[in-house]
């Protein structure tokens, strides 16, 4: 959606993405995972919301989260200006347990 205010073209958020670090998307169960949302958008002025399994987890104008793997699932960034909202971006993060290892049979549980 464009709009045009004052001879300036606004137009909400697009071309949004989501990349994670590490880049990895199969992580250990516990590990730190870093979020980084970015999008085009005149203004600039944004909000980012990002959810997990569509449940909403925390908004910031940086576009940058941290969060704690501990399940499978998609991450989703919602960027947001005052035009309105904007294409939205996903990640699917597969996360593994601990393995626990045997040594003597070579056996992980």
């Amino acid at each position: 959606m464009e709009l045009l205010f004052c001879n300036l073209l606004v137009d909400a958020p697009s071309s949004t993405n989501l990349t994670s670090s590490p880049h990895n998307t199969t992580l250990l169960r516990g590990s730190s995972l870093s979020l980084k949302c970015s999008t085009d958008a005149n203004p600039e002025d944004l909000e980012y919301q990002l959810y997990f399994k569509g449940h909403f987890i925390e908004n910031n104008s940086s576009g940058l989260f941290n969060v704690n793997a501990t399940e499978d699932g998609v991450y989703t960034c919602v960027p947001i200006n005052k035009v309105g909202t904007g294409d939205n971006a996903t990640i699917s993060i597969s996360v593994v347990g601990k393995l626990h290892c045997l040594s003597l049979y070579s056996f992980c549980i």
